[in-house]
């Protein structure tokens, strides 16, 4: 059996418009996740689903991929990348053919083959999915949160808090992760079963803060342009 592997890429993007096929050191966003999953060599159905024509058209500059115009029920403001997943994964046949289903963000660019081999590998029979993570910069420990609405309060969000106790050295709290948006990576039946990535035992693919940077903002795609140029980052393989 084979492996199926989906990159959504939806039109609209409110904070970055046309985030996903802007140009990162002269190639488009969307290509670095396209060509990091042909690369792998572990899935026989590439999907790239898109709304929008333009981005299709940019994808199909890169060969061996199945690009697919999503339906209009799936392209809206408020539909998450989930239910355009389910709607694959549950088509006639799918779960005969394919064994493991991959979704791979295409605002993650520096996710390399590499990085998906690896964490296929971690994939066993008894695990429900492994999904790329990366460790979190702040201590989620000092998370605090202000009351707009009425008089701006700051409240601690883990209590006691160790803003209280005094507790605050950062090399002292317990190291916590984040999903980065590099890959989910499940068998297609459980996913089926569960409609989602997160059941059962999930294990946690560990890339580095570099290689994990996600394109939300105009500042962030400038990071990335950096650390391309300045060869911080490694992508080939």
């Amino acid at each position: 059996m084979g492996n199926i592997a989906i990159i959504p890429a939806r039109g609209g993007s409110k904070r970055l418009a046309s985030k996903n096929i802007k140009p990162l050191n002269g190639k488009p966003l969307l290509h670095y996740t396209l060509e990091a999953v042909l690369r792998s060599n572990r899935f026989e159905k590439i999907i790239l689903s898109s709304d929008d024509d333009l981005i299709l058209d940019v994808g199909s500059k890169i060969t061996g991929l199945t690009l697919e115009k999503r339906d209009a029920s799936l392209a809206g403001d408020k539909v998450k990348v989930i239910d355009v997943i389910k709607n694959i994964a549950s088509r006639e046949g799918y779960a005969d053919k394919y064994e493991k289903i991959g979704l791979f963000l295409p605002t993650c660019p520096f996710r390399t083959a590499k990085h998906i081999q690896e964490g296929i590998a971690l994939l066993t029979k008894d695990d429900f999915s492994v999904v790329s993570v990366t460790e979190m910069q702040d201590p989620v420990q000092l998370s605090l949160s202000l009351d707009q609405n009425n008089t701006a309060n700051l409240e601690a969000l883990v209590k006691p808090s160790p803003l209280v106790t005094g507790q605050t050295r950062s090399q002292d709290f317990e190291k916590l992760h984040r999903v980065n948006g590099g890959f989910y990576i499940s068998w297609i039946n459980k996913f089926i079963e569960k409609d989602n990535f997160f059941q059962g035992t999930v294990k946690g693919y560990e890339m580095d803060q570099l290689h994990s940077v996600d394109i939300d903002y105009p500042l962030d795609l400038e990071w990335a342009e950096y650390l391309l140029k300045n060869d911080h980052v490694k992508i080939l393989s």
